[in-house]
């Protein structure tokens, strides 16, 4: 074969090699947008057996039928019967309209894929015609009528419906999951004098130290006496325990301490608010990230088990970093390797044995 045939060749090579690596990089699927939440017709729970459907620019595009009152899909994906609504990729961010039993609920969302989205639905009841005296509903024969009361203007419309309030506890909450642990309603459970207080979130996977879904969480606060050494340079101020011990959360949820005036004045005098958690196995409190709010007068911390927490004040000088943790790799998910990088490499083999085959001709 001469040069000429083995240049051919090569380029036919590249040719194919382009082509696949072009398809490789093609646009990502677009997945489905999912939707769970409350259902109200009325001002009243919606009866088992409503039908929910979704439509982008009038087509229809997903529907569900409510297995229970009031309530659409949950935060749990196990449980199912949510509203999966399926789009093109040239409709992502389109505005998604929401019928309820072929009536339009107040409010819209706009399409995003692969998102999992809290919103409840709600519509006005079902309009009653009313009868004028005469025993006519029209509003035409030169009477002057105003028509049925279910012309314009006559309905009430209801907003959608806010993200579920919180039900707030003292000391101890009860929590009420799914049996994969996910947090069905969110709950606070602060301390006694509500100077601390655990936000736990809906759709908060909440477990004990056996794996098993939580049913109870508990907020108090420590005697002074009972609480370790505090570290070098720091003066522990308001400590708490936060129990089941093993008790997590993914994602993590929120530590929040409220401070009175003469608390947050320490910070005025140079002092540094500071939330640690005091690690039993190595006997020694870690400093973890927190948030300070000087308009609220809150320090807020992320936390994902349960430990005896502490807010603490330093000295600036004596303020280390906040403990980071890496973000593990889930296993069996091979790093993202360009695609580019190995169409160049297959190239580069390619061009290789070419002249490999030319040397020997």
């Amino acid at each position: 074969m001469g040069l000429k045939q083995h240049g051919i060749v090569l380029l036919l090579l590249l040719g194919l090699v382009a082509g696949a690596a072009a398809a490789t990089e093609g646009s990502p699927p677009v997945l489905p947008h999912e939707f769970y939440g409350k259902v109200m017709i009325g001002g009243s729970a919606a009866p088992a057996g409503t039908e929910i459907t979704a439509t982008i620019d009038g087509v229809e595009c997903g529907s569900v039928v409510t297995v229970e009152a009031g309530r659409y899909g949950s935060p749990d994906p196990s449980l199912g019967n949510r509203l999966i609504v399926t789009a093109a990729a040239d409709q992502e961010g389109a505005s998604i309209t929401f019928l309820v039993n072929g009536r339009v609920a107040a409010g819209t969302a706009n399409f995003t894929s692969g998102a999992v989205t809290a919103l409840d639905l709600n519509v006005a009841a079902e309009a009653t015609p009313t009868t004028p005296p005469g025993g006519s509903t029209g509003g035409g024969g030169g009477g002057g009528g105003k028509g049925t009361s279910g012309s314009p203007g006559s309905e009430v419309v209801y907003e959608p419906g806010a993200p579920t309030a919180p039900v707030i506890f003292t000391k101890e909450a009860t929590l009420t999951t799914s049996t994969a642990g996910v947090l069905l309603e969110p709950v606070v459970v602060r301390t006694e004098d509500e100077v601390a207080a655990l936000t736990i979130p809906e759709a908060t996977t909440a477990l004990d130290a056996g794996g098993n879904p939580l049913t109870s969480v508990t907020c108090t606060k420590v005697d002074p006496a009972e609480v370790p050494p505090a570290p070098p340079g720091a003066t522990l101020a308001i400590a708490l325990s936060c129990g089941p011990d093993g008790a997590t959360f993914d994602p993590p949820i929120s530590l929040t301490y409220t401070l009175p005036e003469d608390e947050w004045a320490r910070i005025d005098e140079g002092l540094k608010p500071t939330v640690m958690w005091y690690n039993p196995d190595s006997g020694e409190w870690q400093e973890i990230a927190a948030t300070v709010d000087p308009a609220t007068r809150t320090i807020t911390a992320e936390v994902s088990h349960f430990s005896i927490f502490a807010l603490a004040w330093r000295s600036p000088e004596a303020t280390p970093s906040p403990e980071t943790e890496a973000t593990p790799v889930p296993e069996g998910e091979p790093a993202a390797f360009p695609v580019w990088v190995i169409g160049i490499v297959i190239v580069l083999v390619i061009a290789v044995a070419a002249y490999v085959l030319m040397r020997r001709r």
